[in-house]
């Protein structure tokens, strides 16, 4: 089974993807852009994600932007930008950006081995 195929598939996904969120203080609060993320992205790619973070609120302004990192259930992370595209009374659009990278999934470090012992003559 490939590992890395949830954090390819986020960065073959269309770059922008819309979301929508109803406020009623201009801003779209941290855990519902969170949840609101990770819906659009589980919808887009058909994949599970373990965790959305997001730095701080969106703000109810057009170009306002916060950014975002997903991880993946292989463990990769993958930042995003959300951006605020329109905002029409209490609801405001915003489009994710996925980031031109991801972070490779943790891998084991190798145990310590034992040295090898020198060849002995004779």
């Amino acid at each position: 089974m490939n590992r890395t195929r949830p954090a390819v598939a986020l960065a073959v996904v269309a770059l922008a993807m819309a979301g929508c969120s109803a406020l009623s203080e201009k801003t779209v609060p941290r855990s519902e852009l969170e949840q609101g993320v990770q819906q659009l992205l589980e919808e887009q790619i058909g994949e599970p994600m373990d965790d959305v973070e997001c730095d701080d609120d969106l703000a109810g302004e057009i170009d306002a932007s916060v950014h975002c990192t997903i991880t993946a259930t292989d463990g990769s992370t993958i930042g995003l930008t959300v951006t605020a595209t329109d905002v029409d009374g209490s609801d405001v659009r915003y489009e994710v950006v996925v980031d031109d990278t991801a972070s490779p999934s943790p891998t084991p470090s190798p145990s310590p081995s034992a040295p090898t012992p020198s060849p002995t003559a004779g």
